[in-house]
């Protein structure tokens, strides 16, 4: 599936909220030189199974809010992380979106009660994307997806849910990423 989105998109919902803020010079300035006139053509590739039916459409095809939303999500929880951290961060969030089990939207994701901690605790109202942001969309939008299909993220804290009770894929920087175990659909045969 070919999906199309324009930079330009991401940098006016950026842009827009960034007035809003005061602060629009730094976060545009920076971003205007990524911005590519073509639209970015992306190839997305087959999705990595979860054990969950996938939604009918997997595309990277979304909105400049959607885009904005991503932005802002992966800033909220990944500040101090690399560009990967950050685009592992928005991968999750896409995971979900293209996951049954969870809502259809990119903006009922991230709002969804008890997902992700910025949200609940007002960071993500109060965080504004920055350049490395836009990058990590950028990479995304691009085709890099090395989430292996995670559906979780955490940073190592008291509570050890995370580990009971999903599938532990891999660290990136300060989060470790989770997918929800496979059932197995095997009867036993006895004799």
């Amino acid at each position: 599936m070919i999906a199309l989105l324009t930079l330009s998109l991401v940098l006016t919902a950026c842009g827009r909220e960034a007035e809003r803020e005061g602060a629009a010079e730094p976060v545009m300035e920076e971003a205007a030189e990524a911005v590519q006139t073509e639209p970015v053509t992306v190839e997305t590739p087959e999705p990595v199974p979860t054990g969950q039916p996938k939604k009918a459409s997997w595309s990277l095809d979304w909105s400049a809010e959607d885009s904005y939303i991503l932005t802002k999500i992966a800033m909220a929880e990944a500040e101090g992380e690399d560009t990967e951290g950050k685009a592992l961060v928005i991968l999750v969030v896409l995971n979900r979106v293209w996951d049954d089990s969870f809502p259809d939207t990119i903006e009922e994701v991230v709002m969804q009660e008890n997902q992700f901690s910025p949200v609940a605790n007002g960071r993500y109202d109060r965080v504004e994307p920055d350049s490395d942001c836009l990058d990590a969309l950028e990479l995304v939008m691009d085709g890099w997806d090395e989430s292996e299909g995670a559906l979780y993220f955490e940073s190592r804290s008291l509570s050890t849910w995370h580990q009971r009770n999903l599938k532990y894929l891999f660290k990136h920087g300060n989060h470790y990423f989770y997918k929800e175990k496979e059932v197995s659909h095997e009867k036993k045969v006895s004799d």
